[in-house]
């Protein structure tokens, strides 16, 4: 029975430590999981239990404007590197919604912060945000696609192009910037891809939205996977 309690004993201790080592300060000074250490403990039990963890209803509910989220963990070295673009970018836009999700980090900034209703010519604050981003984005080696979002409201005949022009000058703004515009893809999809049902005004300010999906190249896959 000593033995037994022993073990147990020991193996509690392990799983504190383990789980502690996933928590990490970010630069903007919150604290949160870190996918990187948890995802590199191993095991497929083990992994799929931390998939539904950070990936479940609480973690969709609390970045409502990113759609589409898999709750996948990406653990070693790019997962470490992407936990760091992520984090960079949670200190330069506080009023973004930024998750790291799989390989991939998505930032989603409500077009009411972007731009006048109607309009797409960038506000001067969010010029002061997406130059602050835009710092971040010039080092690191990763792919972008900006895509542009609009509620249903409207017609597509006037949705579609006026997401397409959001989505060309947050483009146009981050190469002027720094950011290489042969890393970037900019994408207009006006009312077609939703984050949330159109059913209230909530929802639907949430789906007019500038959406960034960040993903490494090959030469930080190739990097990352020297380090793992």
């Amino acid at each position: 029975m000593k033995k037994t309690w022993a073990g147990k004993i020991i193996i509690g201790c392990m799983l504190v430590a383990m789980l502690a080592s996933g928590c990490a300060t970010n630069p903007d000074g919150s604290t949160e999981w870190q996918k990187t250490a948890i995802g590199s403990l191993g095991g497929a039990a083990l992994g799929a239990g931390v998939g539904a963890l950070v990936g479940g209803k609480s973690h969709r509910g609390r970045n409502a404007a990113i759609g589409g989220l898999t709750g996948a963990v990406v653990g070693g070295g790019i997962g470490n590197y992407m936990d760091r673009q992520a984090a960079a970018l949670k200190k330069s836009m506080p009023e973004a919604e930024v998750v790291r999700d799989g390989d991939k980090v998505f930032v989603a900034l409500p077009a009411g912060i972007l731009f006048d209703t109607g309009k797409d010519d960038l506000k001067p604050a969010a010029k002061d945000a997406l130059a602050k981003a835009a710092a971040t984005l010039a080092k690191s080696e990763t792919n972008i696609i900006i895509q542009g979002h609009t509620d249903s409201s409207g017609t597509d005949a006037i949705n579609q192009p006026l997401s397409q022009r959001r989505a060309d000058h947050v483009r146009d703004f981050l190469a002027a910037n720094g950011v290489s515009s042969s890393r970037m893809t900019a994408i207009g999809y006006g009312s077609s891809r939703p984050a949330v049902p159109n059913d209230t005004e909530a929802n639907r300010a949430l789906n007019r939205r500038v959406q960034l999906e960040i993903s490494p190249n090959e030469k930080a896959r190739v990097e990352g996977s020297g380090n793992n």
